[in-house]
């Protein structure tokens, strides 16, 4: 039994009943091991969960970082709708990160520590500064509405946070036909210039 074993043991976890309520005893029934072996790696659940945060940040970060780079040569409103569909894409294939990262995000535990919640905020922060940047060249190219990019990305991602919470509470509806309603319906339509090209 490894460390990753333990943190992904703990990860479905965390994401189906939150850090509060899991114990490290149900960490370690869940991977299989008795509670005393969990301290070989860890120290405490509040390490395990710092472990299990960063490996969900790391790979959130490096889908989003790659995402940027093979989408940065489309124009603004193309790039914007395939980053979009791409987001909620990756969530709807990791459910469990998904949750894991609502719960953290909206509900941190108790004893979570100032440094994990501004961790939590810079990698959030990270996405508005690369959403903000499209919608400014956007901006600067006449396509979008003449608003600030700051606020044009809030609705963007109020949209696409409305759409994961969604997925969350209702799972069983048809995810890709409620996406592209989204954003033909309300967003394509409320953030262009009524004279700029329609996808």
């Amino acid at each position: 039994m490894s460390a990753q074993d333990i943190s992904t043991a703990a990860l479905l976890l965390f994401a189906e009943k939150g850090y509060d309520a899991t114990t490290i005893a149900d960490i370690a029934k869940k991977a299989g091991i008795k509670k005393p072996s969990i301290y070989a790696h860890y120290s405490s659940k509040m390490e395990i969960l710092l472990t299990v945060l960063q490996t969900v940040k790391d790979n959130y970060l490096a889908f989003l970082e790659k995402n940027l780079s093979q989408t940065s040569t489309i124009p603004p409103d193309d790039r914007l709708r395939h980053i979009f569909f791409s987001i909620s894409s990756y969530f709807l294939q990791h459910r469990n990160e998904l949750y894991f990262w609502m719960r953290v995000w909206m509900f941190p535990p108790v004893d979570c520590t100032h440094d994990v919640l501004l961790s939590v905020q810079k990698t959030n922060d990270q996405l508005v500064e690369s959403i903000a940047a499209i919608f400014q060249q956007g901006i600067n190219n006449k396509i979008f509405i003449d608003e600030t990019a700051l606020e044009l990305t809030h609705a963007y991602l109020c949209m696409l946070d409305g759409y994961l919470m969604r997925v969350i509470c209702h799972p069983k509806f048809d995810h890709d036909k409620t996406l592209s309603i989204i954003w033909n319906a309300f967003l394509l339509k409320s953030l262009k210039l009524p004279d700029a090209s329609t996808n």
